[in-house]
């Protein structure tokens, strides 16, 4: 195997749904990435592998998170600068309406075995998930743990 991944790029359909070109193949199933760049696991690749996976499984709704450090301020600073006492209204998402999350449950985008692990924040919540894929299964998104 070569450390080179072939040429890949993330677009949208002209329909709007999340396509990744592999080459000159079209993917839109995120199982088919890594038969075509089986190198994306490796750790230098896995930042991408990443990427196009989250792209093609959730579009614009998630964002990988790189940093958990970075995501955590952030957070922590939008939490911080909310009214706890202000009462929930209906279209309005705040982070007081979920909580504080297991900031330690967070890491930067890994393989476990064959397994991708990542986390992902939720586009419009704000929250975090987990995100875990088996080689030809689909990602599965589960939202981290609240602890406060």
């Amino acid at each position: 195997m070569t450390d080179a991944l072939p040429a890949i790029e993330m677009d949208f359909s002209p329909g709007g749904a999340p396509v990744v070109i592999v080459e000159t193949v079209k993917v839109t199933d995120p199982a088919a990435i890594l038969p075509l760049a089986p190198d994306l696991t490796k750790p230098e690749w896995v930042f991408a592998y990443t990427a196009l996976v989250n792209h093609l499984a959730q579009g614009a709704r998630f964002e990988p998170i790189y940093d958990p450090e970075e995501f955590k301020t952030a957070y922590m600073a939008k939490y911080n600068a909310e009214d706890p006492e202000e009462v929930p209204d209906q279209g309005v998402t705040r982070l007081h309406d979920f909580g504080i999350p297991d900031f330690a449950a967070i890491s930067p985008p890994h393989m476990d075995g064959e397994t991708l692990i990542f986390f992902a924040e939720n586009a419009y919540m704000g929250i975090p998930y987990r995100v875990s894929m088996n080689p030809g299964q689909q990602p599965d998104y589960q939202p981290v743990a609240i602890v406060e």
